[in-house]
């Protein structure tokens, strides 16, 4: 007759795991598992937040302080050394420099295309049409618009250079051209007239 009795660990023994191992108690301070969460094992070197206080940032690059905790956090849930955590800092700030040298190079050159559009729109008239558009833009913008051209560059533009121009040819009579030296050279550009040359 089979035996029916279930066999109970003694108080003594120690519960097993399926593989047969004993499990052991989870170590101070470690996370515990949800129910479906499968915990990462922290790596050798993974720092905690204030390991990353040490990461070194290139000169004149200043990340905002909430950009550097998000990156720390990121950082210690990915159980990143901290050498691993520099060498992402290292290679994003060079990225990024690499970039803007990029977009640089690429916003020189539209200027100089817009520049080059602008003589070609005015053809040999172009000196003439040129003081012309400094002198309106001068007397009806002044410093203000001095500046917005300056830093957008949209002095070199097609479309400014000719408005100015119009409003240049519209109001002649007022600039008192007759007589007077032109101070434009002839391969100066509307916006290096307005506020000289870089």
């Amino acid at each position: 007759m089979p035996n029916n009795n279930l066999a109970f660990p003694s108080p003594q023994e120690e519960p097993q795991t399926p593989g047969g191992e004993h499990s052991a108690p989870p170590a101070e301070g470690a996370k515990e598992a949800l129910p479906g969460e499968v915990l990462t094992p922290a790596l050798p070197g993974a720092s905690t937040l204030a390991g990353y206080d040490d990461i070194k940032w290139p000169q004149g690059v200043e990340p905002a302080p909430e950009v550097l905790q998000d990156f720390k956090q990121l950082a210690q849930e990915l159980n990143l050394p901290a050498q691993t955590a520099q060498k992402l800092v290292d290679w994003e700030c060079s990225r990024a420099q690499a970039l803007g040298q990029t977009y640089e190079s690429q916003h020189q050159q539209l200027l100089q295309n817009w520049a080059q559009a602008s003589k070609e729109m005015l053809g040999p008239q172009y000196q003439e049409q040129m003081e012309l558009a400094v002198r309106a833009a001068d007397k009806f913008g002044g410093e203000p618009l001095r500046q917005l051209l300056e830093e957008t560059g949209l002095g070199n533009h097609p479309v400014i250079v000719k408005t100015f121009c119009q409003i240049g040819r519209a109001t002649a009579e007022d600039c008192s051209l007759g007589g007077k030296e032109s101070s434009l050279s002839a391969d100066k550009t509307f916006a290096e007239a307005l506020y000289g040359s870089n």
